[in-house]
């Protein structure tokens, strides 16, 4: 019997409201909403706004949501975050950032990046752009999907990239991954 997909949520600052209130609210409502067992804080100009992060973990952690923190090892073992998520350039990080957190994830862009990202010992692996996204290039697609046996990896493999409703997660059902990232998704 297949296991249930694990749903991953991505935080974009742009998306998401700026005062801790009004993110409160919105981000709330998502959780209720979706139910995602993993949510990375990422904000790709490292400008992290300490408030709305004390928000995140501590909704995280009423609705039972391991909170990862995208790229920055020392804010997330400073205000005690479950893991971090390591970028495309931060392979060599993973083995010490698993000295230090429960959960480490990576994003990987090819077939490679999965298998390194999984040797390193990586807890979740993101394989993206699946579909058409902005601004990332041509998508990997379901058919490259349905050439990765999850079985083969430690790491648990997430789909990301353009997965915006049930019609992208229905095509992820016919391939053995099992999970999926996403940030717009959540947003609908």
């Amino acid at each position: 019997m297949r296991k249930p997909i694990k749903a991953y949520l991505i935080t974009d600052p742009l998306l998401y409201p700026k005062s801790p209130l009004e993110f409160r609210k919105f981000y709330q409502n998502i959780l209720e909403k979706h139910h995602p067992q993993f949510a990375s804080y990422r904000d790709k100009t490292m400008c992290f706004n300490l408030e709305l992060l004390e928000v995140f973990l501590e909704l995280n952690y009423a609705f039972n949501v391991v909170s990862l923190l995208n790229s920055n090892v020392n804010l997330a073992l400073k205000l005690g975050f479950d893991g971090v998520h390591c970028n495309s350039t931060q392979l060599d990080g993973i083995q010490n950032s698993k000295k230090s957190f429960k959960y480490v994830f990576y994003s990987a862009h090819n077939i490679n990046g999965i298998q390194e990202a999984d040797k390193q010992g990586a807890d979740g692996i993101t394989i993206s752009p699946i579909f058409k996204t902005p601004n990332k290039g041509t998508p990997l697609g379901i058919q490259f999907l349905k050439h990765i046996s999850p079985k083969a990896y430690k790491a648990e493999i997430f789909a990301l990239g353009g997965i915006v409703t049930g019609v992208e997660i229905n095509a992820l059902k016919q391939t053995q991954i099992q999970n999926f990232a996403s940030i717009r998704y959540f947003l609908n």
